[in-house]
């Protein structure tokens, strides 16, 4: 269940510099969600759900997405959120009207639902199991630009799983933050992986420059990806949170 009490409202930028502020939380399925926060139509997709452990996984993914926006505006109770979606299916807050606009991307995988919130900005996030069985190269080869491709086949073959799944959560947070999702064709983008730096996007259509990226392990099972459009702004901080909203 989520911790009612009240807490202060998260800043969403650095009092000194302006510094846009992206926060992040993580909950498991079995230690966190409320379904008495959900909206009649959250209602309705849930019953769609056959399996309970996918009922559970989307309750704690609405009840994470409700408590995180209440968190950066909490004169917003979490049941007040309402969502509409662009024309390719990204979600939005279309009210209450806050100053400034939020933004923000949900993802879930087995056991772990994550939440990213930040102001204005264009952002995505992902997650994924890190023991997922998929065959790398065969998938690398059909979904990647070749360049990706390229280094996963270069990876030693016991490290290509995990090469692989560092570029496939990239291209899930950034297609997510363009609002495109894997419409956008594979060969038209790449990701760099980077031994000391965040990853580079480079892009026939976008300026990779304009795009910051991070990746870490969540726990021993799961591995997050975040992108965030900070356009001719300054680097985006993303907070990670230990706790719940």
């Amino acid at each position: 269940m989520p911790d009612r009490s009240p807490k202060p409202p998260l800043p969403l930028h650095r009092t000194v510099t302006g510094t846009p502020l992206a926060h992040v939380w993580a909950a498991a399925p079995d230690t966190y969600g409320d379904g008495t926060l959900l909206s009649a139509e959250e209602r309705r997709r849930l019953a769609a759900f056959r399996r309970e452990r996918d009922r559970r996984l989307y309750i704690t993914a609405r009840t994470l997405l409700r408590t995180a926006l209440s968190r950066c505006v909490p004169d917003v109770p979490p049941t007040d959120w309402r969502f509409t979606t662009g024309p390719y299916g990204r979600p939005e807050p279309a009210g209450p009207q806050t100053v400034p606009r939020l933004r923000f991307s949900i993802a879930h995988a087995p056991g772990l639902s994550v939440c990213l919130v930040c102001p204005e900005l264009d952002c995505g996030i992902d997650v994924e199991v890190r023991d997922r069985t998929v065959d790398p190269v065969r998938v690398a080869r059909t979904m990647f630009h070749p360049r990706e491709a390229a280094q996963v086949l270069a990876a030693p073959p016991g490290e290509r799983g995990a090469v692989f799944l560092r570029h496939w959560t990239l291209k899930e947070a950034y297609g997510k933050a363009r609002g495109l999702g894997f419409l956008l064709p594979p060969d038209s983008y790449a990701f760099t992986l980077l031994a000391s730096a965040a990853p580079r996007l480079t892009a026939a259509d976008d300026d990779g420059a304009r795009w910051q990226f991070a990746q870490w392990p969540q726990g021993d099972r799961h591995l997050v990806a975040v992108a965030v459009s900070r356009g001719d702004g300054p680097d985006v901080t993303v907070v990670r949170h230990s706790g719940s909203p």
